[in-house]
């Protein structure tokens, strides 16, 4: 049987056609395509699916079978993903493809998929807030706790797995994180938008979908307080622990969007 080498312009019909989608630039100059089947096709199945970012669902099988290989010590599962991809027809003269086989795909302990790398939130104490716990006699407060205020972005940081991928050039990985980085507070993150103030003027040359009303509280005297009624009104600490005296006011807000879909495939 002749033996054929995978090139750019058939890896598209690699392994039958089932793989149609994937473009695995350089990995198609050290693979050898014969029939395949068995264990011997889900290895260079595995070799060629991890290669790009792009998982069609014809991946599958291959996929489960490489990460359903484990041991009890993860040096021992290495080995064996090893021998498993060995089974693949590799020229073993082309030391690049020999290490994206060996050091990279051997030692990825996931996938690394774009969807994957939008959906890892970073979790980060941003400041420390004073807040009242015990209320004194007097109104004033008599002990103030400490507590974390967190913020919340998609994370910029790739995993193990996905710079391993980056770092081969037998890979599609260019990997490129497109948001700003800042920490956004939770309520902010959990509804997906930041509200900014605006006059009222603005507020009605918005769009429907952009505009959020809400209130907020400004400093007024003892005697302005107890003019106002009970729902415009509100006491807080400071952090001396002294009343302060606030009015509700109503606060016009615009939404701004937060990104999270940050990482793509440049």
């Amino acid at each position: 049987m002749k033996i054929q080498f995978l090139t750019k312009a058939t890896l598209s019909l690699v392994l039958v056609g089932s793989l149609s989608i994937l473009n695995a630039q350089s990995l198609s100059n050290g693979v050898k395509i014969q029939t395949l089947s068995g264990d011997t096709k889900l290895s260079c199945e595995a070799l060629l699916c991890l290669a790009s970012p792009i998982k069609p669902s014809e991946c599958a099988p291959s996929l489960a079978r490489y990460f359903g290989i484990s041991a009890k010590k993860w040096k021992d599962t290495i080995t064996k993903r090893k021998n498993f991809l060995k089974l693949c027809p590799v020229d073993n003269s082309d030391s690049q493809m020999v290490y994206y086989r060996d050091q990279v795909v051997a030692n990825l302990d996931s996938e690394c998929t774009i969807p994957t790398l939008n959906k890892r939130v970073e979790k980060q104490v941003v400041r420390l807030e004073k807040v009242c716990a015990v209320v004194s006699d007097n109104g004033g407060c008599a002990t103030f706790k400490e507590i974390n205020i967190y913020g919340f972005r998609t994370n910029p940081n790739l995993p193990r797995s996905c710079a391993l991928l980056a770092s081969s050039a037998y890979t599609d990985y260019r990997l490129k994180y497109t948001c700003n980085k800042q920490f956004y507070d939770e309520a902010s993150w959990n509804r997906g938008y930041e509200l900014k103030e605006v006059s009222k003027n603005i507020y009605f040359t918005l769009k429907e979908s952009e505009r959020e009303q809400g209130s907020k509280l400004i400093p007024i005297s003892r005697s302005e307080f107890y003019k106002l009624p009970p729902n415009e009104r509100k006491i807080t600490y400071n952090a001396s622990g002294f009343s302060q005296y606030n009015k509700i006011v109503e606060v016009f807000y615009q939404k701004i969007l937060i990104k999270k879909d940050c990482w793509i495939n440049d």
